[in-house]
């Protein structure tokens, strides 16, 4: 039993930071807006963002739905084993949309910085 109760922590805790992330994805798309609108470079930028978050949220999803399939069949007895990879490769996502999302403030900066694109209408 110890193993179930760990997975459902573990999951709590990836559906609290899925909808953290998200949270923080449409604040950044907000507050960039204009400038993501009016460059190409960051608009290509923002979609690469986009399909991280997909990606992100189909790791957060899809374990959890076939570990609920599966265990319909049989118990599992490798509940730990199973979180311990989840989270791993859970992190590895948030790590790679972090870092998109780095890039495209830190690009939007520069672009807000030198407002080239009001000169480009």
């Amino acid at each position: 039993m110890h193993g179930k109760f760990m997975l459902a922590y573990v999951s709590l805790a990836i559906g609290l930071s899925v909808i953290t992330v998200i949270f923080a994805f449409v604040v950044t798309w907000g507050y960039l807006y204009d400038e993501i609108r009016h460059t190409a470079q960051l608009r290509e930028e923002f979609h690469s963002t986009i399909r991280r978050l997909i990606v992100s949220i189909g790791v957060a999803v899809i374990p959890l739905v076939v570990y609920l399939i599966e265990t319909k069949r049989h118990p599992a007895y490798n509940a730990e084993l199973y979180a311990f990879v989840w989270v791993a490769c859970y992190v590895v996502t948030l790590l790679f949309l972090a870092w998109g999302l780095i890039t495209l403030i830190r690009d939007a900066k520069r672009e807000k910085k030198t407002g080239l694109y009001k000169f480009r209408r």
